[in-house]
């Protein structure tokens, strides 16, 4: 947890039994501050920019209108970090600044699917699971992740690397395109794989091979 003031300016003060759980549990309450500096409200924002690039991704799950969590956003997408936002109904004063967010691009987490997308997409893994395709013999795979069906009927895995020829990255450099149409070509190319899966383990591969990259409108397309 990172403070606005020095370390032994907690504030709230009335949060210092949090703060303890927290160092207890392994966690750290640190400060860019030295000791005995009180915080101010102008240090919070220079404290957020710290939040927002400790994190790979930040996801805010209140906020609003107006809001102190609209700079840990605007930090985030400076230091080139995802911003994640759980929207909530039109109505409720603390959701008005997420669905202010969500409007701006920002990417919605609706359920517990939307989450392990945005997990697979970030981590390049949320669980170990592996589909197995039956052998020619009948016999199981090596327990690799299925790869896309060629012509010849075998599957390739994504952990063998990707290439320029793969299917999936020859449809995206052709057109660029949204999820659900990568869901739909997915469950074209998996073989015998759940289709989510599948496709997250061979966009995750494909990006680490620097063949394809996802654009600014949430479109996934060629690198470059």
């Amino acid at each position: 947890m990172f403070l606005g003031g020095g370390c032994d300016r907690l504030y709230p003060a009335e949060h210092r039994g949090l703060f303890q759980r927290i160092v207890d549990g392994g966690g750290a309450v640190a400060s860019e501050h030295p000791w005995d500096v009180a915080p101010r409200p102008w240090m919070f924002r220079l404290r957020n920019r710290l939040i927002a690039s400790l994190a790979r991704a930040t996801l805010i799950v209140e906020a609003g209108l107006p809001s102190g969590t609209f700079s840990t956003a605007d930090e985030a997408l400076a230091a080139g970090r995802e911003v994640l936002v759980v929207p909530g109904a039109i109505t409720a004063s603390t959701s008005r600044g997420a669905n202010r967010l969500i409007a701006q691009g920002a990417t919605p987490i609706v359920d517990d699917e939307s989450f392990e997308d945005a997990l697979l997409s970030l981590f390049g893994c949320l669980r170990q699971e592996r589909f197995d395709a039956p052998g020619r013999d009948g016999e199981s795979g090596t327990g690799g992740a299925v790869g896309e069906k060629t012509g010849g009927g075998e599957a390739s895995s994504a952990g063998d690397g990707v290439h320029a020829c793969n299917p999936l990255v020859e449809a995206l450099r052709a057109e660029p395109l949204d999820m659900d149409a990568l869901y739909a070509l997915a469950a074209r190319l998996c073989g015998d794989a759940e289709p989510r899966m599948w496709l997250m383990e061979h966009l995750i591969a494909a990006e680490r091979s620097r063949l394809i990259a996802r654009h600014p409108d949430g479109r996934w397309g060629p690198a470059g």
